[in-house]
């Protein structure tokens, strides 16, 4: 009678067993990694679960409050510069200043078609130490910085006219268009015209205030001199700069137009504009 009994319970161990067992072996999920490549200009997997979530930061309250978004995914808006030729950039927007660090080696030639333009950068913010020393962490000897932060490049140790705040980057992109870096190239201004640096409404002091005609009018900065533009806004098919904002003084426009000469003072009624490609030079210094 007991064989009876426990013989229906011992045949069902066998059938849960071969249910359960797939379960049990299956292997789990691996948490993602930090680091690796882009695709379509996203961070890193895993940056924002480790760093995040994005915080967007002015850049001068980032450049002197920077312990208080070390190790955080921001992002901030700036002239892209050079620091250290064919390894760091900077961003500044006035006197404030953070250093940018590629990502990934390769990533610097790519940033730097954009020097001297306004962009917006993300990215992992960063206290540079002011030493380092080499510590044992994961069986091996690494910078301090390496051992905090394995999946980002090192930090380096602070120098005397660096920025104390870093921004590792993992992405890059032009303000104006929001597009990824690209090609510098020449253009020239359909139905004649001028090319030159946008200087807003006169903030670089380019020409007297008094040979202001409207309110509106803004100054572009040409080969032949300073010109004040009429007629129309900064603005056009994918763009809009503001007059007010020194930041915007890093981008150059094509406008199309007649230039007149009045007093000596030069003005163009402005037709067409379209953004143009920063020279090789660079663009002219706009003082405070």
């Amino acid at each position: 009678m007991s064989f009876r009994v426990m013989g229906p319970r011992w045949r069902v161990v066998p059938a849960l067993a071969v249910i359960l067992l797939p379960l049990f072996q299956a292997p789990l999920p691996s948490p993602p990694a930090v680091g690796g490549g882009r695709s379509g200009g996203l961070p890193p997997v895993g940056v924002e679960e480790k760093y995040g979530p994005l915080e967007v930061v002015d850049l001068e309250r980032l450049a002197h409050s920077g312990r208080t978004y070390h190790r955080r995914l921001v992002q901030v808006r700036g002239v892209l510069g050079v620091l250290v030729p064919g390894r760091y950039l900077d961003l500044r927007e006035g006197a404030a200043g953070v250093m940018l660090i590629p990502f990934e080696g390769g990533d610097y030639d790519a940033y730097a078609t954009l020097i001297g333009m306004d962009v917006d950068v993300t990215g992992v913010a960063r206290v540079l130490p002011a030493k380092q020393e080499t510590v044992p962490c994961r069986g091996s000897v690494l910078l301090e910085s390496q051992c905090e932060d394995g999946d980002l490049p090192p930090l380096p140790a602070a120098q005397p006219g660096w920025p104390s705040v870093s921004i590792t980057v993992t992405k890059l992109m032009d303000h104006g268009t929001d597009s990824a870096p690209r090609p510098r190239g020449p253009v020239t201004p359909a139905n004649g015209g001028v090319v030159g640096q946008f200087r807003g409404a006169n903030l670089c002091r380019d020409l007297p205030m008094t040979t202001r005609r409207d309110p509106a009018d803004w100054v572009l900065l040409t080969a032949e001199g300073p010109v004040w533009v009429t007629g129309h806004r900064p603005e056009g098919q994918g763009f809009r700069l503001d007059p007010a904002s020194r930041g915007d003084t890093s981008r150059w426009l094509a406008v199309s137009g007649k230039v007149q000469i009045v007093d000596g003072v030069r003005y163009l009624k402005a037709g067409k504009i379209v953004m143009a490609s920063r020279p090789e030079q660079g663009p002219t210094y706009c003082p405070p």
